[in-house]
């Protein structure tokens, strides 16, 4: 294959820049991706490897993708994908159970986890780092709170455990 041609094997993907409208788009495998001359690939030569998430993980992925209310992904007025920038978003099996690429932006922040089960007789001290709902309860951030087991914990962009 000449560097302009890329085989996409499946469950692998690729960033592509285009240098006349400077967006930048992904390709997903299986397929054979030729590069035109006015774009790059930023991602490298080799495609990267979709994230799989075991079941009864999760991941966490700073500067994820806007989604609207449906769960398309919202694009800006030239193309390019909206990124909540300096957001992190929590992923877990249960809402991506098939692998799954990073977009242009996204960053992995932690690798799949596994989620905590809190045994009986003991509990997590959670605090907020922002002001949320939690059910009926409203956290101010800077609370803290017990998570009495025996339950799964499933974390929450707007708590942190304390140590």
């Amino acid at each position: 294959m000449s560097a302009s041609s890329i085989k996409i094997p499946p469950y692998h993907y690729i960033h592509v820049l285009d240098r006349n409208a400077n967006v930048t788009r992904l390709e997903e495998g299986p397929q054979t991706f030729i590069r035109q001359d006015h774009e790059k690939i930023p991602t490298g030569k080799d495609p990267l490897q979709m994230l799989v998430l075991p079941p009864r993980h999760y991941c966490e992925v700073s500067d994820p993708i806007i989604r609207d209310k449906e769960g398309k992904l919202t694009y800006d007025k030239y193309g390019a994908y909206q990124i909540n920038h300096g957001e992190v978003e929590i992923r877990f099996h249960e809402d991506y159970p098939e692998p799954f690429p990073l977009y242009p932006g996204e960053k992995i922040k932690v690798n799949a986890t596994p989620l905590r089960v809190v045994k009986e007789n003991t509990a997590l001290k959670l605090t907020a780092l922002r002001n949320f709902k939690d059910g009926e309860i409203k956290r101010v951030a800077g609370d803290e709170w017990l998570f009495f087991g025996p339950k799964t914990y499933y974390p929450r962009i707007e708590e942190q455990i304390v140590v």
